[in-house]
Order: structure tokens, then C-alpha cells, then sequence
């Protein structure tokens, strides 16, 4: 629906900046180069919030940051040639965990191919052909704000995703006419014949809750659902917080055994909602479902690992309205309080045996409840993912595209942008973090007051221990490691180390005040994951 249309005329620049203005863009993630410097100066006069960091694919993890927290695209600016091919990775991960980025490329001039440019190359979009959600390309310099539209609108749609949008670089400094197009967008209708149906005779469902479910204005929906109805709620990786985790009818990732495992599989009906049901996320970890109902904002992971019952797709609040609606004044037979008693037993057995199920812990009770906390892939991060509880929404973040293990501390520093108010820590392992550790310089340009948890065991943790558990090899994985502590002072960031899980507590407890940058070295020791 077309609520406004303005004709205007500018220099190609200063369209982009009234577009980032008119989009309510106020951070922009950039490495400039040649090509950009007519942008640059641009943003010399402007109020946009622009961060220049270190490296393009550190940039890209920084716009995903971005743009979990606050659901609108993180916008990424790249030069051709190198930039581009720097943020595949980011991209990557951004289109396997459907998070909304629109990347903007100032391109080279297309018609001067085949003479030996400045980064050359020909038909850059096709690298990105199947790991982004669509591809522009403005072909004529009235065509760069109406691009730059489209892709805003495609990264932002119903299944989020990342856009690339390439822009000649010469239109940069030219007039370039356009008007500006107010769009609303709305999901599509949810065909919920057959729900009612599906749900008779059914006396014990469960919920599991999924990134797409994860809405303030569902919240309340779900929880009055699942308290008048009797109903568990788990959730994904990607959906901890839909619901706050110490509510007696929420039982955490769908990942956990033993309690969690058994309401699941003693259930007879599961209602997936919002989720995509990964192999990774769920199967692989050993997830079996009998009777299923899907409802998801599209049909694009439907029966792809499970075969449901009944497919619902499109506006996910009609359909969770009509979910409601369906199960009004149904009382289920799941005793929720006995239930929720016997997985906090289960708890504490595993914090007299588990090292990682302790870390995570200690982290969870020393840190605010709206901390927001960063995740890449070490091995105290895989017993949070499990058993982390998350109070509030968009507060866990975990890569779960392509699952790099840079992720962490640059992901870190958008999803602060993003959430400035928030407190936030990004916990790294050590061969995760260390690449990323450039950006301790954008941290400190920009005082950005991220906290940053370095777990460090000297290895790539999870591998050793694959290779000490499948082989009989030990050591094979080691690394060498700078002191973090001495590197962080470097960048004049306070930092300390923990040696003992105590330590790490006065530390969190003593020493974090939230509001400016700090580096804690963790000495972790090498454990197994908690699917081991």
C-alpha cells in the first residue's frame, strides 16, 4: 500500500543519505576505500553513526550484531573487488540464520570490464547467487534510489535475509532523479483450515517456539496460552527468550535430554511455530517428533526434516491468535509444576559433574537478566546454548547459519550499537577471538562499552576433543596464544584474569560497571560438550 510518493533530485551521495534518513538508518558499518570517498565526505556532514572497522568480514558480523537485536537490517557498505569478497562469510551466516542486512556495493564502472580497472570483476553479484535473498543492480543512476528500496524492503520482508545492492560508483557525484516510495508490508494469510481438527482428541502438546515467534506483541499471547492451558514451551537456539526461561510452562532448548526429552517424546502433539527445524538445530541433536504441526511465516522449511500433520504458513500473530482461540478453556494433562521440579534436580546434578554446565551457570547469575550475551562456537557456549536460561527477547544471540567462530566479539559490537542501552558480552573462545581482535581498536575509537570474555584453553576446545574422544589423540589442537590481558591494555581496554571460576565471578560481580570497554582472560580447561 502507497502511503507517500516525492519526486526529488540530488547527487547519487547525498539520495543515499536522505534514503538512510527517511529508513530511520542511523548506524552504517564501512571500511572505505577509493571508490566510497565521495560517500565519505558525505558522512562528514551528516549525523549518521558510520564505523569504520578493521576488516570487511569482522564489518559483516558487526551489521548481523546489528540487526538481531533491533530487527531492522544492519547496512553494510563495501568497496568492490576485495571488500566485497572480504564480507562472504558474513554473508553467509546472515542468510542461513535469516537475519536482515543490506549491503550496499559501490561498484567499479561496469562499462570500462575488460580494461584492467581498479578491482575488476565481472558479474561480482554471482558470487552471492545462493546465500543471499536477492541481488540489484542499478544499471542507470535513476535507478540507485529505487534499488536501494527494493532491497531494503526484501531484507526486511517476512523471512529476513541479506540483500546486496550494487551502485556504480560514478553515480555517486551525479544528479540522479527519484521518488521515494512508503511501503507497508503485510504477511500473507494464514489457510488455518484443518487446526481445529488437528488438536482434537489431543490431551498432551507441546510448543516449540522459533526466531520468527520471537515478538513482544506474541509474548504475551504465549504466555497465556501456555499458563490457563498446561502446555510446555521449549524453543530453538535462535528462539531463547521468546519467553522468559524461569516461567514454570518453559522448558528451555529443545536440544536438552533427559526431562526435556521426555516431555517431548511422551507428547502427542507438537506445535512448531516460527521455527525451521534445521537438521543441526534439531534432528541431529537428536530431536524425534511423532504428530507435528508447522506454522511458519513461509512454506520454504516445511517437511524438509519432519513430515507434519497439517502446514500452516504465512502472518504468524493470526495464526497464534487462531491457535488461542482453537485451545480456549482446554486444560491439558501436564502436571507443569512437578515437571518443572524434576528439570531443576536435573539441574543441580549436572553442576556437581559438569565444568561447562557450571561456567554457564556462573555467567547466567553474574550478569544482569536483559545482558545481552554473544556467542561464537566454543565449548562453554554449547552448554549455554543448552541450558542458558534467557529471560528476555533478543538477548541470545548464537550464529546459526553457517556457524563461523569469529562471530563473537564483532557480532558483539553491533548488537551493542544496536541495543546501547542494554548491558552486553560477547563470550569468545580463544581461537574464535583471536582474529577478531583488530576490533578491540574500533572499540576503543568508538568507546563502545562491550565486555568481552576470552575462554581461553589454548586449543580449538571442541575439536580436541573430538580428536582425544575418536582417536586417542591429545594435543593436536593446541594454539598459541598471546596474553589477552596485555593485548587488551594495548588498546588502553582494562582487562584482568580469571584463573578459577571464583575469579571469574568477583570479576563480574567487582569489577564490570557495563558502561565502558573491558577484557576478561577466562583460563578454561578443555571439557566435553553437553551432547557428549
Amino acid at each position: 500500500m502507497l502511503n507517500s510518493i516525492i519526486y526529488l533530485i540530488m547527487l547519487g551521495k547525498d539520495a543515499i543519505l536522505y534514503f538512510f534518513e527517511k529508513k530511520g538508518i542511523k548506524t552504517v558499518f564501512h571500511l572505505p576505500g577509493i571508490h566510497t570517498l565521495p560517500l565519505n565526505e558525505c558522512f562528514t556532514r551528516s549525523t549518521i553513526n558510520v564505523i569504520n572497522g578493521r576488516h570487511e568480514s569482522n564489518l559483516s558480523y558487526m551489521a548481523i550484531g546489528y540487526g538481531r537485536t533491533t530487527g531492522s537490517p544492519g547496512v553494510l557498505i563495501v568497496t568492490p573487488g576485495p571488500g566485497l569478497g572480504n564480507i562472504v562469510s558474513g554473508c553467509m551466516e546472515a542468510y542461513g540464520d535469516d537475519v536482515p542486512l543490506l549491503i550496499i556495493h559501490i561498484d567499479t564502472g561496469r562499462e570500462d570490464i575488460g580494461k584492467g580497472i581498479l578491482h575488476e570483476l565481472e558479474g561480482p553479484e554471482v558470487i552471492f547467487t545462493h546465500f543471499t535473498k536477492k541481488r540489484f543492480i542499478a544499471s542507470h543512476k535513476n535507478e540507485l534510489v529505487p534499488v536501494l528500496e527494493k532491497g531494503y524492503h526484501a531484507a526486511a520482508g517476512d523471512r529476513k535475509g541479506p540483500v546486496l545492492v550494487s551502485i556504480p560508483y560514478r553515480f555517486l557525484e551525479k544528479d540522479v532523479s527519484f521518488k521515494m516510495e512508503a511501503q507497508k508490508e503485510k504477511g500473507a494469510e494464514p489457510d488455518l483450515r484443518g487446526l481445529e481438527e488437528a488438536l482434537q482428541g489431543k490431551k498432551r502438546p507441546v510448543i516449540i517456539g522459533g526466531k520468527s515467534l520471537m515478538r513482544e506483541d506474541l509474548k504475551p499471547l504465549l504466555e497465556d496460552l501456555c499458563n490457563k492451558s498446561s502446555i510446555p514451551f521449549f524453543s530453538t537456539t535462535s528462539g531463547k527468550g521468546t519467553v522468559p526461561e524461569d516461567a514454570e510452562y518453559a522448558f528451555g532448548n529443545i536440544m536438552q535430554k533427559g526431562v526435556a526429552k521426555e516431555i517431548i517424546t511422551s507428547s502427542d502433539m507438537v506445535i512448531a511455530i516460527g521455527t525451521r527445524l534445521r537438521d543441526v538445530d534439531a534432528k541431529r541433536r537428536g530431536l524425534k517428533i511423532k504428530d507435528f504441526i508447522h506454522i511458519d511465516i513461509d512454506n520454504a522449511w516445511m517437511g524438509k526434516n519432519y513430515p507434519a500433520a497439517l502446514n500452516i504458513s504465512g502472518d504468524i500473530k493470526t495464526a497464534v491468535e487462531a491457535l488461542c482461540g482453537t485451545l480456549k478453556n482446554r486444560r491439558f494433562d501436564w502436571d507443569l509444576k512437578a515437571l518443572k521440579k524434576a528439570q531443576e534436580k536435573e539441574r543441580q546434578s549436572l553442576a556437581k559433574t559438569s565444568p561447562g554446565f557450571r561456567a554457564a551457570k556462573l555467567i547466567r547469575e553474574a550478569i544482569p537478566d536483559n545482558t545481552i550475551t554473544v556467542w561464537d562456537l566454543n565449548l562453554i557456549a554449547y552448554w549455554a546454548e543448552y541450558y542458558f536460561p534467557v529471560i528476555h527477547q533478543n538477548t541470545f544471540i548464537m550464529p546459526r547459519g553457517i556457524s563461523p567462530i569469529f562471530y563473537a566479539l564483532p557480532a558483539g559490537i553491533g548488537a551493542k550499537l544496536g541495543k546501547p542501552n542494554l548491558p552486553c558480552l560477547a563470550v569468545c573462545g580463544d581461537g574464535g577471538a583471536l582474529p577478531a581482535l583488530a576490533e578491540l581498536a574500533t572499540i576503543r575509537q568508538y568507546n563502545i562499552p562491550l565486555v568481552i570474555l576470552v575462554c581461553n584453553n589454548n586449543s580449538f576446545g571442541i575439536l580436541e576433543d573430538y580428536m582425544s574422544a575418536s582417536y586417542g589423540i591429545k594435543g593436536s589442537m593446541a594454539l598459541f596464544n598471546p596474553d589477552f590481558v596485555r593485548l587488551a591494555k594495548t588498546f588502553d581496554i582494562k582487562a584482568k584474569r580469571a584463573r578459577t571460576l571464583g575469579q571469574l565471578r568477583k570479576i563480574f560481580l567487582k569489577d564490570i560497571t557495563w558502561d565502558e570497554p573491558f577484557l576478561i582472560e577466562f583460563d578454561s580447561p578443555v571439557f566435553s560438550p553437553p551432547w557428549r
